[in-house]
């Protein structure tokens, strides 16, 4: 991250810190020193362990002094706060986010309290330390300090001077390259420096079962592990653009088993970003739309909040990420073949159920949700709850992707063991607590009936500030997000005046299911044939005279289009989100004369 950055961000957070004090209320304080007891509630620690009806939680300062039931000791002048009721959950962690610092409000609003993030942007020491206060207005940063830039040309020495360099920046786990086998031997010797200095590697792969050996601790999304599974010609053919989506090869079931036993037996954990990869794939679609919908109602977020990222978020719940070259890279579903729309379903199925053998094998799941690239934060994370129990894990299960599952992954590979310092509800930890209304192990939405965030033993206030801050141009796309078409060619690419109705075929890049073509900027019908072509019919008055011709000059009388043809600007329009307007390209319309004479 460069200097000037690293400033505007550090600049950002004192803001943050000052909006923070500014809106805690006599409610929200808590004298130095006090110990403050939250009392009647039934606690679920993050660990797996049964709740806890009645339970007491005593707070001093930052972090937690003690938990246990109705008779746990606390001192007489406690400030008690009676949580009868109540369900009290650790604070949430999202383990895979991009982070950008208008985006911490919404995290604390839904209950997470933390955050890590895998190499983009860095987030220095320096940079994530303020988030740790708990007057701090955003969820606390964690962060792998940048992505290891591993290639496989490198030395061993040359990895090893790579590694010491980069634990000087206080790493909290490390980010790899996607692993392939071009960088197998190199990646590997960095997993091992890595884990000597006690610490976990995540990343993406393109081969599960080999990063998996080669030290990979978290396998980040599934399609790792469907590579692994196609034959050398389907892996070929997928990489040309083939199949509609690599999930449909996770079929073969015998040796989904054994590629399971492995990777849990090495202690891989799994993330699978599922909304961001399948959202719109569950038949809990339309209820989060709607509830995405709800959320950009809200005038104070969406007063900084990127409009376009709203759309993208509502847009992404109505599309399949598709990888074929017969629709776009983010296919709405409106546009879909019925046969290939089954198959994004399938693919779904799928994955989801992977996820369940993965966990009845004993596998850890992490949550994480690859935000912004969803076009949200923090309700990204409960959504994928949802899909996690929908997939067939328990409740608890998905409870635990977010809280104790994700804790130990932060704990690393730390030759002493230590309680987790944040995402359990134990001694010793910091007071990061999220009070529920309803229990989530009845229902998994119920981890939306938030009514108290705490952070550091500081209760958050809850809701949106309108000068919370606003993100740079740079920062506001889905991904993937709908591109700016180019045309490259008309054909025909001249007509005679007078003619009738013709269809005509725009050929370029970036064309998406939903493109229309403009001739002189008004919208003609269009079909869309695939990512690089259209056709469109033009109307027989936009050609029916070669007139006006800018080439005529005053002066002898000339046939029209002696110098020159009238010509007709052809552009494609992609709709929101992002999209835009192509460059225009000329259909020469000549003069009937012209074309008499050349026939």
């Amino acid at each position: 991250m460069s200097q000037t950055t690293r400033m505007c961000l550090l600049g950002w957070l004192g803001m943050a810190l000052l909006a923070g004090y500014a809106k805690i209320g006599w409610s929200q304080v808590v004298a130095a020193g006090q110990v403050t007891v939250l009392k009647g509630a039934t606690i679920i620690d993050g660990t797996g362990k049964a709740p806890m009806p009645y339970g007491v939680i005593v707070i001093q300062g930052e972090k937690i002094k003690a938990v246990g039931g109705k008779n746990t000791a606390y001192p007489a002048d406690a400030k008690v706060i009676d949580a009868a009721g109540k369900f009290i959950i650790p604070g949430l962690i999202d383990m895979h986010v991009h982070y950008r610092p208008w985006l911490g409000e919404l995290f604390l609003n839904y209950g997470v309290t933390s955050i890590a993030v895998p190499g983009n942007p860095a987030y220095e020491p320096a940079e994530r330390e303020p988030s740790y206060r708990p007057e701090a207005r955003s969820p606390r940063i964690f962060s792998t300090s940048g992505r290891l830039p591993v290639n496989g040309a490198m030395t061993r020495e040359q990895v090893q001077d790579m590694v010491r360099e980069w634990l000087t920046r206080k790493p909290d786990y490390a980010a790899l390259p996607s692993f392939n086998e071009r960088n197998a031997q190199v990646y590997q010797w960095t997993a091992e420096l890595v884990h000597e200095a006690g610490l976990m590697v995540f990343g993406h792969t393109e081969n599960a079962p080999g990063s998996v050996r080669a030290g990979q601790d978290v396998v980040e999304h599934l399609w790792g592990f469907a590579e692994a599974l196609m034959t050398a010609q389907e892996l070929e053919d997928f990489h040309k653009g083939k199949y509609l989506h690599w999930g449909l090869f996770l079929k073969d079931q015998a040796r989904i088993d054994q590629l399971i036993k492995d990777a849990v037996a090495k202690g891989t954990y799994l993330n699978p970003t599922l909304v961001y990869e399948l959202g719109s794939q569950t038949a809990l679609a339309r209820d989060h739309e709607v509830e995405v919908y709800n959320l950009f109602r809200d005038e104070k977020l969406m007063a900084y909040f990127p409009r376009n990222l709203a759309e993208g978020a509502l847009f992404k719940l109505r599309a399949a990420r598709n990888f074929s070259t017969r629709y776009e890279n983010q296919a709405a579903f409106s546009v879909l073949d019925p046969k290939d729309r089954e198959q994004f379903y399938d693919a779904y199925r799928l994955c989801g159920q992977f996820l369940k053998k993965w966990v009845a094998a004993g596998g850890r799941i992490i949550g994480g949700t690859d935000d912004p690239s969803s076009g949200i934060a923090g309700l990204t994370l409960h959504m994928e709850m949802a899909m996690m129990v929908e997939s067939g894990l328990t409740r608890m299960q998905a409870l635990q992707s977010v809280t104790g599952w994700s804790a130990a992954l932060l704990n690393g590979r730390r030759k002493t063991a230590s309680i987790p310092t944040v995402g359990v509800i134990a001694d010793g930890a910091y007071a990061d607590l999220v009070v529920l209304g309803a229990d989530p192990l009845d229902n998994i939405g119920n981890t939306k009936k938030i009514e108290r965030v705490m952070k550091g033993g500081r209760f958050v206030q809850l809701g949106y500030t309108t000068s919370y801050g606003a993100p740079k141009p740079a920062e506001t796309a889905i991904i993937p997000k709908t591109p700016e078409p180019e045309i490259s060619a008309v054909d025909p690419y001249l007509v005679v005046e007078g003619s009738p109705d013709f269809e005509i075929a725009v050929n370029g890049v970036g064309f998406v299911g939903n493109s229309v073509v403009r001739v002189d900027d008004i919208p003609v019908p269009t079909t869309f044939v695939d990512i690089r072509t259209v056709r469109a019919k033009i109307p027989a008055a936009a050609v029916s005279r070669a007139l006006p011709n800018r080439f005529n000059a005053p002066g002898p009388e000339q046939n029209n289009g002696v110098y020159g043809d009238k010509t007709v600007k052809i552009t494609v329009f992609n709709g929101p989100p992002d999209g835009g307007l192509s460059n225009s390209i000329s259909l020469r319309v000549i003069a009937k004369w012209m074309a008499d004479e050349k026939n």
